[in-house]
């Protein structure tokens, strides 16, 4: 695997491309440019082919258009009405994947955005983006959360979108986080979750929604409360919605089984446990 990965990495190395900008247009990312002959356009083209499946997204650069199993978009309009003015801002993206959150921060006008995820994968899967893109304040750091050790009190947001529930003590991120923040800093807590008023949690056996790696899924009211024991006290949710398959569907870039072929039709999940939701906390550090 590594060798595949290092191969991958010189692919990405070979790409030449004279960028012009960054917009977002209809949710996609787009890194506009040109490439400077056809051998690297091909080396484009080929090492996003490779990286497959793309998880997040949509993108465009170099002329490909790239369609990633999330629309991520969607996640972003639910939360973008109820943002803070992010210029100027220094930001993190806490699990970042291949850094579709860590363009649309900056493109927001962020003065500095660092995006954290362990995985090589989804490192080269945002070098190849920004390998079409123009001079951006964006550092991605293969690591995992507990590297926000590294950064106190330095963060005006944090962005931790769908990682709480994979880790099997969620408040230790939060407890991470809440030192990472500065005085009334913002932390956009977005989290799988179980539709109940009750307080309480459940334990999936193996997958939860063909999601893997799940340990707990909490209640709103339950993530609250860890949120609380982490020391926040200002939480307030910004949505609770049902999943649907038109935002986590196959694509050409991500052409697996998906959303759709793990959901009964009365909205369970293929492995008996409730319809999957999504909330969001906005959590503000005192």
């Amino acid at each position: 695997m590594q060798d595949r990965l290092d191969e991958i990495a010189k692919t990405i190395g070979e790409i030449r491309f004279i960028p012009e900008g960054l917009s977002v247009e209809k949710g996609i990312v787009r890194l506009t440019g040109r490439h400077r002959d056809e051998t690297s356009r091909a080396a484009a083209d080929k090492a996003a082919r490779e990286l497959i499946p793309w998880r997040k997204g949509p993108f465009a650069f170099g002329g490909l258009e790239l369609d990633a199993e999330w629309r991520s978009d969607k996640k972003w309009d639910r939360l973008a009405g109820d943002l803070p003015d992010l210029k100027g801002k220094i930001v993190a993206d806490v699990g970042c994947n291949n850094g579709y959150y860590l363009f649309r921060i900056a493109e927001a006008g962020a003065a500095r955005v660092v995006g954290f995820d362990p995985t090589l994968k989804y490192k080269l899967q945002y070098d190849l983006a920004m390998a079409h893109a123009p001079a951006l304040p964006i550092e991605f750091r293969v690591e995992g959360w507990d590297a926000l050790a590294h950064f106190p009190e330095q963060f005006d947001a944090i962005f931790l979108m769908g990682v709480n529930y994979h880790a099997p003590e969620p408040a230790e991120i939060f407890y991470a986080c809440k030192r990472a923040l500065k005085s009334g800093g913002l932390l956009i807590c977005e989290s799988v979750v179980v539709d109940s008023p009750a307080q309480l949690e459940i334990f999936p056996r193996g997958k939860y929604a063909g999601i893997g790696g799940v340990y707990a899924i909490p209640s709103v009211t339950a993530l609250a409360r860890q949120l609380e024991v982490a020391g926040f006290t200002e939480i307030r949710r910004q949505h609770l919605v049902k999943m649907t398959a038109d935002e986590q569907r196959p694509s050409e870039f991500s052409p697996q089984k998906s959303f759709a072929d793990a959901i009964l039709p009365d909205g369970t999940s293929i492995e008996g446990y409730p319809p999957l939701c999504r909330a969001a906390l906005f959590v503000t550090k005192p």
